[in-house]
């Protein structure tokens, strides 16, 4: 909900120049009201190391080289670095944790004030530019 409300203005400023995807968890979708882009779903993984779904998300997305990727859980999930991993991009963008240096090259720090909308707010910054 946090990341929803962050974002509300970010998308249909820019949806002439941008194509964004959303990979949301399955269990969410009935919040995710953003109005351009597209969505895919992430069903829930009872593994952290791999996505029960791994790989139909990367038959949908791999094939593509994306400008920037962008980890919005605070909480590392091996699985979903493990996915942005495979991906292709130039930036890709999470919060920092003792493993993030493996995936992330831009890390959001969040530690000292502990408000998830902070991060957020870094995050609209950089794809403002």
């Amino acid at each position: 909900m946090v990341a929803l409300y962050a974002f509300r203005a970010l998308v249909p400023k820019k949806t002439h120049r941008r194509n964004y995807k959303y990979i949301v968890k399955e269990q969410f979708i009935t919040l995710f009201h953003l109005r351009s882009g597209t969505h895919i779903l992430v069903r829930n993984s009872e593994h952290e190391n791999m996505l029960s779904d791994e790989k139909e998300i990367l038959d949908q997305l791999q094939t593509t080289k994306y400008d920037i990727i962008i980890d919005l859980n605070s909480n590392f999930h091996l699985g979903i670095a493990r996915l942005i991993s495979l991906l292709k991009a130039d930036l890709k963008v999470g919060f920092s944790t003792p493993f993030s240096d493996q995936f992330y090259n831009i890390q959001l720090d969040i530690s000292k004030s502990g408000v998830m909308e902070k991060g957020f707010k870094q995050v609209n910054r950089i794809l403002a530019l």
